[in-house]
C-alpha cells in the first residue's frame, strides 16, 4: 500500500499540466501573407479615360490583420488590362502602393488603339500582392473601349427673363445629353438629361436648356456632356464624352429689352383735350412694364412714374394749339429701350 502511494503522487502532480496543454488547442499552421481580393470593384469611362476605384481588404487569405505586427508588409496594387484575357495570369500596366482598409484607384489613360474605333469589351483586373509579390486571386470589372462620345462645342450661357439659358451646337443623334449646375460634380443640381433611348431632349430644346433655377448677378457654372449606352455580349455599359463647361459671370445682366413697334399718337378734341396713344409689345418675355414719354419745345417729361402693364395710354395734361412728340420705353431689371417716336399736333 504504501508503495503504491508513492507511484500514484507523480502522476496527480503532472495531471493539471497535462489538461492545460490540451486546452490551447491545435496548432494554426503560418499565415501566408497573401493580401484578400480587393472589393467594389468598379470603372467608369469618360472620354479616352477609364478611372477605377477600389477598397483595399484588411485581412489575408487566412484572416490575418493586414495592420497588426504579422502583417504582409509593403503592398501593391497590380492593374492588368486587355481586351480578354487568355490566361489565369497577366501582365501589370501599372503597380500602386496601398494601404489595407483604404480605397484604390487608378486613372488609366487609354492609348489610341483602345480609344478609337468600334464599341467593344475592355476588361481589368486588379489584385494586392504583399512584399514578396504573391497575392489572392484577381477581382475583374469590364468597361467599354472604342470612340467614346464627341465633346459638346459652342457652349455659351447668357442670362434671360426666365433664368439662364445654356446653348451648344447640335452634335450626335442618339446620344443622351446631361446638364447640370454647380461648382463641382460633387455638388451639382441636374438640370437636364435627355431620353437615353432616342436621344431626345426631355424638355426645352434640343441645342440648349433653360435653368428657370439660375439668378441674374450670381456667378454659376454649367457642366454638359454627352452620353452612350452600349451593349455588349448581353452586358449594358456607358460611355460619357468629356465635360465642357461654362461660367456665367456674377456680373452678368439681362439684355435691354426689344422696344415697341407700331406707336401711334391721336388727338381727341371732342371734350377735353388729350392725347391717346397705342402701340404693339415686343416679342420679348422679360418686359416688365412700359414707361411714356412725352418732349414739347426740347423739355422731355416722363408721364409714367409706374411702368404700366397695358399698351395704351391717355395724355390729358396736353393743351389745345400745342405739338407734341412721344415715344414709349420697354422696361426690365436691366434698362429700357424706347420706341421710335410719334408726333402729334392739337388743334
Amino acid at each position: 500500500m504504501f508503495r503504491n502511494r508513492q507511484s500514484i503522487a507523480p502522476i496527480a502532480v503532472l495531471l493539471p499540466l497535462l489538461i492545460g496543454c490540451a486546452s490551447q488547442g491545435p496548432v494554426r499552421p503560418p499565415s501566408l501573407h497573401l493580401p484578400a481580393a480587393v472589393h467594389g470593384l468598379a470603372a467608369t469611362r469618360v472620354g479616352n479615360v477609364v478611372d477605377l476605384a477600389w477598397t483595399n481588404p484588411t485581412r489575408t487569405t487566412d484572416g490575418v490583420s493586414l495592420t497588426g505586427k504579422h502583417s504582409a508588409g509593403a503592398m501593391q496594387a497590380e492593374v492588368c488590362r486587355a481586351e480578354a484575357f487568355t490566361s489565369a495570369s497577366c501582365t501589370p500596366i501599372t503597380h500602386l502602393a496601398a494601404t489595407a482598409g483604404a480605397p484604390g484607384g487608378y486613372h488609366d489613360v487609354l492609348p489610341a488603339t483602345l480609344a478609337e474605333g468600334n464599341a467593344r469589351t475592355l476588361v481589368y483586373r486588379v489584385r494586392l500582392v504583399n512584399s514578396a509579390g504573391n497575392g489572392a486571386g484577381w477581382t475583374e470589372v469590364k468597361t467599354a473601349a472604342g470612340a467614346a462620345p464627341a465633346v459638346i462645342s459652342g457652349l455659351r450661357a447668357e442670362p434671360v427673363a426666365q433664368g439662364i439659358l445654356v446653348r451648344w451646337q447640335p452634335g450626335e443623334d442618339g446620344v443622351m445629353l446631361r446638364v447640370s449646375r454647380g461648382k463641382d460634380t460633387a455638388r451639382s443640381t441636374l438640370l437636364s438629361a435627355s431620353d437615353v433611348a432616342t436621344g431626345k431632349q426631355t424638355h426645352e430644346i434640343s441645342d440648349g436648356t433653360l435653368d428657370t433655377g439660375g439668378h441674374v448677378g450670381e456667378e454659376q457654372r454649367y457642366t454638359v456632356f454627352r452620353r452612350r449606352t452600349v451593349l455588349l455580349g448581353g452586358e449594358s455599359f456607358l460611355m460619357d464624352s468629356d465635360s465642357a463647361s461654362v461660367t456665367v459671370a456674377a456680373s452678368a445682366k439681362l439684355p435691354l429689352p426689344l422696344p415697341p413697334t407700331s406707336l401711334e399718337a391721336l388727338a381727341n378734341t371732342l371734350s377735353t383735350p388729350e392725347v391717346d396713344l397705342v402701340w404693339q409689345p415686343p416679342n420679348d418675355a422679360g418686359v416688365t412694364g412700359y414707361r411714356v414719354y412725352r418732349e414739347e419745345s426740347g423739355n422731355t417729361t416722363l408721364l409714367t412714374q409706374e411702368p404700366l402693364r397695358g399698351f395704351t395710354y391717355a395724355d390729358k395734361s396736353v393743351v389745345s394749339g400745342h405739338r407734341y412728340r412721344y415715344w414709349i420705353a420697354s422696361v426690365n431689371g436691366t434698362g429700357e429701350q424706347r420706341s421710335t417716336s410719334v408726333s402729334v399736333a392739337l388743334p
